[in-house]
């Protein structure tokens, strides 16, 4: 059935000198090698309960629950003309993270002059723990601060081009271009309720008041105190190329012609986006960029 397969099992941790886990998790690892020469890998990961000393920017520790990572990639022969491999990922946590993502790559060579590969990728976050602000007139619990964070719902969908063309032994074509839109919503907001704990306190909970604004902005009353929150909600485009030609026109000297496009588009939308938000962005405002450099080969003798 396989021509080699290999199972892991490992273990990881990384402590501070305090005995704080930052980092954890336990992992088996299954790997085969196909008749066929295809190969195909599964990881399956416990990650560890762990305490961070960042995700305050600066402030006190936070504490991060336990979850699962599952991890599958595979590829058919590495030296055929035609590639193919691909990657997926599934993440949980006890704190409500949800990560599901998709990457692959094709890649052939139609000729001995030609080279093609595509790589599509999309990815659907959802993060409990996304910081937002730090506020003062915080509890004293939390040292007269407000360590705001919120969830995020975040969607991220892209496809990068490649095209490699020999003219001649001396004169390459290159070709790169890349669609990009991401997006992302943010909602429930709240507070670190004490140092090293992972439970907030969620605005327009506990005697806390919640205001929605029609620009999407939320005004907070908790505890004696009123702040405002702007409406983060993205959904952003993005579109960049180039086009190449190389020339050696004498050895040791070439000349490029190059191509640039860089087009890109903002608003404050959190609306998920797909394959089709990706191939909008060709019509996103941008600019062209023309330009011509050559390097000269002096000969010192």
């Amino acid at each position: 059935v396989f021509r080699n397969y290999y199972v892991q099992l490992d273990a990881q941790t990384d402590t501070t000198l305090r005995g704080l886990r930052q980092t954890g998790r336990l992992r088996s690892v299954f790997n085969v090698t196909w008749l066929n020469f295809w190969t195909s890998q599964l990881n399956v990961a416990r990650d560890l309960a762990t305490n961070s000393v960042s995700l305050t920017r600066g402030g006190p520790l936070m504490a991060r629950g336990p979850g699962w990572t599952t991890n599958l990639t595979f590829g058919n022969r590495a030296t055929s003309r035609t590639r193919v491999t691909g990657a997926f990922q599934l993440r949980t946590n006890d704190d409500g993270a949800n990560v599901k993502s998709a990457t692959a790559t094709f890649s052939m060579r139609p000729g001995p002059r030609w080279t093609l590969s595509v790589s599509p990728y999309y990815d659907r976050v959802t993060e409990p723990q996304q910081y937002v602000s730090t506020l003062s007139g915080g509890r004293p619990v939390t040292f007269d601060n407000r360590y705001v964070f919120a969830f995020i719902d975040r969607s991220t969908m892209s496809m990068e081009y490649r095209l490699g063309l020999t003219l001649k032994p001396d004169v390459n074509l290159d070709v790169y271009a890349e669609p990009f839109a991401a997006s992302g919503r943010y909602y429930d907001y709240g507070e670190l309720l004490e140092p090293g704990s992972r439970e907030r306190l969620k605005y327009g909970t506990s005697g806390s008041i919640l205001t929605v604004n029609p620009d999407g902005s939320q005004v907070v009353h908790v505890g004696g105190s009123n702040f405002t929150l702007r409406n983060r909600d993205f959904n952003t485009l993005s579109f960049r190329s180039n086009v190449v030609l190389r020339w050696e026109w004498r050895t040791g000297s070439t000349l490029y012609v190059v191509w640039q496009q860089d087009r890109a588009g903002n608003e404050v939308v959190g609306t998920r986006v797909g394959v089709a938000d990706a191939f909008r962005s060709l019509t996103a405002p941008g600019a062209n960029i023309f330009l011509i450099k050559t390097s000269f080969w002096i000969p010192v003798k």
